[in-house]
């Protein structure tokens, strides 16, 4: 599971969702949750931002018009190569994030350590968790 420390931004709620925008990594992604889940989050409460390697899409090169608006750009650290997917660790400021690809997709790609790379995460695919100060 991934995990990435952030900052509560703002919250808003509309019928039985809300969704919560949280500065990270110097941006601000989105996650939408079931208002049952708030747990009092609220503007300047620190949480960790959790969603799964599978969950993590890679994009190389501009990347346009996309309805992924949760992106984190930073530079491949390692892959590790299977016979039919590829784990992909990209460094996003001074934490690693694992995204799974497909093999196929990484040589078509032609992704290679060193390489920048965005990482693209649903905002319905993030969870919270509340965080210790510090």
């Amino acid at each position: 599971m991934n995990s990435l420390r952030g900052v509560v931004v703002s919250t808003r709620r509309s019928g039985g969702l809300m969704r919560v925008e949280v500065e990270c990594c110097g941006t601000v992604v989105s996650a939408y949750l079931l208002d049952e889940t708030e747990r009092g989050l609220r503007a300047g409460t620190p949480v960790l931002l959790l969603f799964k390697e599978s969950e993590a899409a890679l994009a190389k090169g501009p990347i346009g018009l996309l309805s992924l608006r949760n992106r984190f750009t930073g530079h491949i650290r390692r892959i590790r190569m299977g016979e039919l997917l590829a784990e992909v660790t990209v460094q996003i400021g001074d934490r690693p994030v694992v995204s799974i690809v497909s093999r196929g997709a990484c040589e078509e790609m032609a992704l290679v350590e060193g390489d920048e790379v965005t990482v693209l995460v649903k905002a319905n695919e993030m969870t919270l968790m509340e965080a210790e100060n510090g």
